[in-house]
């Protein structure tokens, strides 16, 4: 028979639940702030107990602290994928569990949860307004909202500036199915291609998982069977692209099953050429024994410890191809793996950025164009051609109508109509 005993203490008096076990033992079903919740979670035990069920007890769960139930529960349980699962546990790590992880789930009410919101942003106004901290984090009344940052967009003549900045072929090529594709990045890692019907399908996604939330327990790649945001994507390429695909997977030797970018296609390659300046004209270097070092030589650089242009140029060529004779001795092959745990070969995404920032450079352009540019360029294109908004929001994977016509706005941002209509006002009449 479950029963509850008062305990008297500095906080107050506590109340502890008794139950029965089937041999005869009165074990605790934990301490509680009233009588009534101690009882119910001892019969509850005492119920559990005589049943000899192997789920969590009464008990546990009802003094199971959310930081428990988050590393025992949610975080193994919990049906989303490992990507979003590691996202979760990263919010929970840093912006849940040092606060309030101690406190039990099951006390935790949604009066406390709507008072405690009130009451910090009550606090927090006034740590704004006194100068103790320049923002009000939680959205209440008066919240002053971060201005949101403006959607760079390339126009024709910068994204042409930008291709001829990416001498490599591939990542030309790659640059170029980003922006007509407008596939995100964890998409175009893995491209299905119809080239019979000229169509790319866009059925999974790629991310890379650490090993706490992997399914095979090691860090590495983790292919979902679907795109980012769930739904399949088919349409069509022009017949130019096609081409270049094609002629990209015969240049490489590419078979059926292999990726379109590996990562060793890049990992070991220049991002942009070293061009030695001829202008210098440095003389040659004389060591001591009278022997003479041309610049952009192993003797200049390594004898006479020279850093010019030239002699910088030969040292990264020539550390790049002694990696690769290294691992040729080991009987490893051409392709780099060095990054991988898991043996694949997937494009890093500071592999591309350092092609992306050396054109980028290159171009002039600013350094808020990132990768993700290209895919808002594409868009922008679409709609100021005068594509219908629906045609771009199944091609751009959008959830919604609203996502895409924020690419309209965008586009009206450069309207010059108004400023030119505005400026026939100072117009002197002829």
């Amino acid at each position: 028979m479950a029963c509850v005993i008062e305990r008297a203490g500095r906080a107050g008096t506590r109340y502890v639940g008794i139950y029965r076990t089937a041999n005869g033992k009165y074990k605790s079903a934990g301490t509680y702030d009233s009588h009534e919740r101690a009882y119910e979670v001892a019969e509850d035990e005492e119920r559990h107990a005589r049943g000899f069920l192997e789920e969590t007890s009464p008990s546990g769960k009802a003094t199971m602290t959310i930081s428990e139930f988050c590393e025992q529960r949610f975080l193994r349980y919990h049906a989303v994928s490992s990507g979003t699962r590691q996202g979760y546990g990263y919010v929970a790590k840093n912006h849940i569990l040092p606060y309030i992880g101690h406190l039990r789930i099951s006390e935790v009410s949604r009066e406390t949860v709507r008072a405690t919101r009130k009451v910090l942003s009550a606090m927090r106004q006034m740590a704004f307004d006194e100068g103790y901290r320049n923002n009000n984090p939680v959205r209440s009344i008066r919240l002053k909202h971060a201005p949101t940052k403006p959607v760079l967009v390339a126009g024709h003549d910068q994204w042409r500036r930008l291709e001829e900045a990416l001498a490599y072929p591939p990542a030309r090529l790659y640059a170029r199915l980003n922006v007509t594709t407008w596939a995100r990045r964890c998409e175009m890692i893995g491209f299905d291609f119809d080239f019979g019907q000229q169509m790319l399908n866009v059925t999974r996604s790629t991310v890379y998982i650490n090993a706490q939330y992997h399914p095979s327990g090691k860090a590495g790649w983790f292919t979902k069977p679907h795109p980012k945001n769930g739904d399949w994507r088919r349409f069509a390429i022009s017949k130019q692209m096609g081409q270049a695909v094609q002629e990209h997977i015969e240049a490489y030797g590419l078979g059926p099953d292999d990726l379109l970018f590996p990562h060793w296609m890049f990992a070991y390659v220049r991002s942009s050429p070293v061009v030695a300046s001829d202008n210098e004209c440095l003389p040659a270097l004389v060591s001591k024994a009278g022997i003479v070092y041309e610049h952009g030589t192993k003797g200049a650089r390594y004898s006479m410890n020279c850093h010019c242009t030239k002699c910088k140029a030969y040292a990264a060529d020539y550390q790049r191809q002694w990696r690769h004779q290294q691992r040729a001795r080991a009987g490893e092959s051409g392709k780099a793996n060095i990054w991988r745990r898991d043996g694949t070969e997937f494009l890093m995404a500071e592999v591309w950025s350092r092609f992306w920032n050396a054109a980028r450079d290159a171009a002039g352009l600013p350094e808020g164009f990132t990768p993700y540019t290209a895919r808002h360029t594409g868009i922008s294109w679409a709609i100021d051609k005068g594509v219908d908004l629906q045609k771009v929001r199944q091609r751009a994977g959008h959830g919604s109508l609203e996502v895409t016509s924020r690419y309209a706005a965008i586009l009206d941002e450069r309207d010059t109509s108004l400023a030119d209509a505005l400026e026939e006002i100072f117009e002197v009449p002829v």
